[in-house]
């Protein structure tokens, strides 16, 4: 009778012994496969930004100076200018204009500056970064009425463009003052003319018309999406969205979207790409591919 038990004990081991092999092997054929994981391209967009222009305004210019891509910057007098934070300390000549100039979605993209205010899709005649230093010093406005008149090179501009005031937001991302701050008149010979009233960024703007909305949402199963920038691009508005927590802002219904993804691993660059038009919400599956700068630039420039 003691034998019989022990036998059957030794049985009853070997089943689940045997079972829970089973088991395991079983765990190991369906464990999902890991998701591939990206680095952050803010490096490499950083090193693709269009360069900051430097002009020097003396007291005998007659102005305009002019970026590469067209802006033109009048100057101001130098009892209109103040040191920041010393109301005091008079500005003489000379001193410096810091200009940088996104008119291309690319470069729009490459600055990571994207044309919503608050929300709201903009249609966009170009954006420029204007800054004043004496030495080393920044400075700013005087007010009341103190500013700076710039024109936009436009080959076709439109009535009803917006001065716009870039500031960075509370979730840390760059924006736009939802009220603009002043008018571009449309100058069919040059583009668009208007005055600034403030240093920083500057965008010729106004509100994109849309009855309705949708948006477009990021998902994947081969892609960890988190460090992945994702741009939108509307060509009929000339507008660049940034996607953030892979959902976007509202799109207007019925839109043309163009859709970059940009991610790394270590120098190796990847790309995800979409174009389609935008009838409702959507989600979309992602599939991250290697590609070249020089293929990612093309792709930029066909935006």
């Amino acid at each position: 009778m003691k034998k019989v038990n022990i036998v059957s004990k030794i049985s009853i081991i070997l089943v689940l012994f045997s079972s829970l092999f089973y088991l395991g092997c079983k765990k190991d054929r369906i464990q999902e496969k890991p998701l591939n994981s990206y680095d952050s391209p803010d490096s490499y967009l950083d090193s693709k930004e269009p360069a900051e222009q430097t002009f020097e305004i003396d007291s005998t210019g007659t102005g305009p100076v002019t970026g590469n891509q067209g802006t033109k910057l009048w100057g101001t007098p130098t009892n209109c200018l103040m040191y920041v934070g010393d109301s005091i300390t008079p500005v003489y000549y000379n001193y410096t204009l810091k200009l940088v100039e996104l008119y291309k979605p690319k470069d729009m993209i490459y600055y990571r500056m994207p044309t919503v205010a608050s929300g709201n899709v903009l249609k966009t005649g170009g954006e420029i970064r204007l800054r004043a230093f004496k030495d080393s010093k920044e400075l700013t406005f005087k007010s009341p009425g103190c500013g700076m008149q710039i024109e936009m090179k436009n080959p076709a501009p439109v009535t009803g463009m917006k001065v716009y005031y870039g500031f960075t937001n509370g979730a840390g991302h760059p924006d736009w003052t939802d009220q603009p701050a002043g008018t571009f008149t449309a100058d069919p010979t040059y583009g668009y003319m208007g005055t600034t009233y403030k240093f920083g960024w500057i965008n010729c703007d106004a509100r994109a018309d849309s009855s309705s909305s949708a948006t477009v949402s990021f998902s994947s199963t081969v892609d960890e999406l988190t460090n992945i920038r994702f741009f939108v691009y509307i060509p009929k508005t000339k507008t660049v969205m940034e996607v953030y927590n892979t959902v976007s802002d509202n799109i207007p219904s019925g839109a043309d979207i163009k859709i970059v993804g940009i991610g790394m691993q270590g120098s190796n660059l990847f790309y995800f790409y979409d174009s389609r038009k935008l009838t409702s919400s959507a989600t979309i599956d992602v599939e991250m591919k290697a590609t070249s700068d020089p293929d990612l630039t093309a792709l930029l420039d066909g935006l």
